[in-house]
């Protein structure tokens, strides 16, 4: 009997801690028309934007407070729908991606922007090529800041600091 019950405790923990997670996980805000790599790409250079991808896990607890807090905040929906179009990879993912006509997954596409933590803000021009990330948490007030910074090209010329004290 007792070896039945050791077999089972894996099986019963495994199915608990998969609710679990599945309770915790971040869901991606739905007042933002998140799309695909190419087809941002594409809508970038057409629309003389910038491709914000935004590269969260499930699991990650800052990443659940940037999905909640911090997309749905006005000063950050602004400067997103003004400047970027945007993307989100989640770094668990076995979704397809299809960047600059190469297949990959989610998370495939996550290690290959070499992304070393999450959250982590990646900026592209409409070339696909990575000008600028972010990692970590920020509050809305920050990150709204840090999306006209880039979004403006005021990066292009002068420091985050400078463009804040303007």
């Amino acid at each position: 009997m007792i070896r039945y019950l050791s077999f089972l405790l894996p099986i019963l923990l495994s199915g608990l801690l998969s609710v679990q997670l599945h309770a915790q996980s971040a869901p991606v805000p739905d007042n933002i028309e998140w799309t695909g790599v190419d087809q941002a790409l594409k809508r970038a250079a057409d629309e003389e934007k910038l491709v914000l991808i935004n590269v969260y896990a499930d699991w990650c607890p800052y990443c659940r407070r940037m999905h909640r807090e911090v997309y749905p905040d006005e000063r950050v929906e602004k400067p997103v729908s003004d400047y970027f179009i945007p993307v989100v990879i989640n770094t668990e993912s076995e979704d397809p991606v299809t960047y600059l006509g190469n297949k990959f997954t989610e998370s495939e596409f996550a290690v290959a922007l070499q992304y070393s933590s999450v959250p982590t803000t990646f900026f592209m021009n409409s070339n696909g090529e990575v000008i600028g990330q972010q990692p970590g948490y920020l509050p809305a007030e920050l990150f709204s800041k840090l999306l006209e910074y880039v979004g403006s090209g005021a990066y292009e010329s002068i420091s985050f600091e400078e463009f804040d004290n303007q």
